[in-house]
């Protein structure tokens, strides 16, 4: 149950609470323990960390309170992570080339979604990644739209999902193929002798 434990009385949520956030600088702190993150990451993996020029109009629906931050891994077969911090405040997250995440998800009274639950989402999902327990694919079904689906998996959580993509979108990012499928691989732990300065 989240902080204010609001007292629906068996009917649910006023349809009010679904628009009202209250106390949205709770999830304030989201921020600093995202960078914390960052920064263990780039001395734990051999990874690049990005944050001149770095752009994804998916990840920048929101004014951001500072530019885009991209973890490049060395090896390719690995996925990037791109992480958006914005006003709200909130953490955005692209995995990989198609998946995209927000924490808190929501933020809104009826969700009482608290700043410690957002980041525990938030860093499994990095720990998902990381390890590379993820793997994505985007399909062209004949004469249908596309399909991108993910799938992320840690002990005995799995997380799956499908969404819709033009067949417009999918056609030019399929580029003649019928269908693209990611199998991540783990991140390179970083040699102690390459510690970023």
């Amino acid at each position: 149950m989240g902080r204010f434990n609001w007292d629906w009385s068996g009917d649910g949520p006023p349809d009010d609470a679904y628009s009202r956030v209250t106390e949205p600088e709770r999830f304030a702190p989201l921020h600093g323990w995202a960078l914390e993150a960052v920064a263990r990451l780039q001395r734990e993996y051999e990874v690049t960390l990005h944050e001149d020029g770095v752009a994804d109009a998916d990840l920048e629906r929101s004014p951001l309170s500072r530019p885009l931050m991209k973890l490049t891994p060395t090896q390719q077969s690995s996925a990037p992570i791109t992480i958006a911090f914005t006003d709200f405040p909130a953490l955005g997250v692209r995995a990989g080339r198609w998946l995209t995440d927000w924490f808190p998800s929501c933020g809104c009274d009826a969700c009482d979604e608290m700043p410690e639950d957002a980041f525990e989402g938030f860093t499994e999902l990095l720990c998902d990644v990381v390890v590379g327990r993820f793997r994505e694919s985007l399909c062209l079904e004949p004469g249908g739209d596309g399909w991108r689906s993910r799938e992320l998996w840690g002990g005995e959580r799995r997380r799956s999902g499908r969404s819709r993509v033009s067949r417009g979108k999918a056609v030019q990012i399929l580029d003649g193929e019928t269908e693209i499928a990611l199998e991540w691989m783990p991140w390179q732990p970083r040699a102690d002798d390459t510690l970023p300065q």
